[in-house]
């Protein structure tokens, strides 16, 4: 399961950069945003029900830090205005 959400988290990243750099007018990266955001909800709930190995909770760690890349980006937009 946290395998499979780095694989989204890493593929969201990407569609965010392409959906970012395309559409400059629309405001259309606000979509992956969303979902960014809700990656990383769904990580911060995996690393509260973790398990008892070490290693499983630092996919959540990864997971977490995959999907503050974009929230970040998006902060520093609107700080730069």
């Amino acid at each position: 399961m946290k395998k499979a959400l780095i694989a989204i988290s890493i593929l969201n990243v990407i569609y965010y950069f392409t959906a970012g750099t395309i559409d400059n007018t629309g405001n259309m990266f606000f979509i992956a945003w969303g979902t960014t955001f809700l990656l990383l909800v769904l990580s911060i709930i995996s690393l509260a029900f973790d398990e008892n190995g070490a290693d499983r909770r630092l996919l959540s760690f990864v997971a977490i830090g995959i999907n503050l890349i974009p929230l970040f980006i998006i902060g520093s937009m609107f700080v730069f205005l």
